[in-house]
């Protein structure tokens, strides 16, 4: 996908990789851009989510809104996921260790939308 970094520094400063990004299409044919990151130490050290909360506004101004200008597209909300390991989209995995935040983007700014 244009403009994904697949590995950004973000403020934690903890190691992560891109494991996929895409464009989904809900029912209601609303437009999310997801964007799906594996940071190993979430289970290494282990984290806590406050060490890494930071790394979601970085990631949806500094990865996020580009990748909308790249692509030239408009979505209702940006999710993040920050897991300890790849798991498939959409199925259960108990086993990892994940964090996830929504943001909508309002003239090229995130604005966090807590779950």
């Amino acid at each position: 996908m244009a403009g994904a970094e697949e590995t950004p520094a973000v403020p934690s400063g903890y190691h992560l990789y891109l494991q996929q990004s895409f464009f989904e299409t809900r029912t209601d044919q609303s437009r999310v851009l997801r964007l799906r990151y594996v940071m190993p130490a979430i289970a290494e050290v282990p984290l806590g989510y406050g060490a890494v909360e930071a790394d979601f506004p970085y990631l949806c101004a500094s990865v996020a809104v580009p990748v909308l200008s790249a692509n030239d597209e408009t979505v209702v909300q940006v999710i993040i996921s920050l897991a300890d390991q790849e798991t498939p989209f959409g199925e259960p995995a108990p086993e990892a260790t994940q964090y996830f935040e929504a943001f909508r983007v309002e003239d090229g700014a995130c604005i966090w939308e807590g779950f």
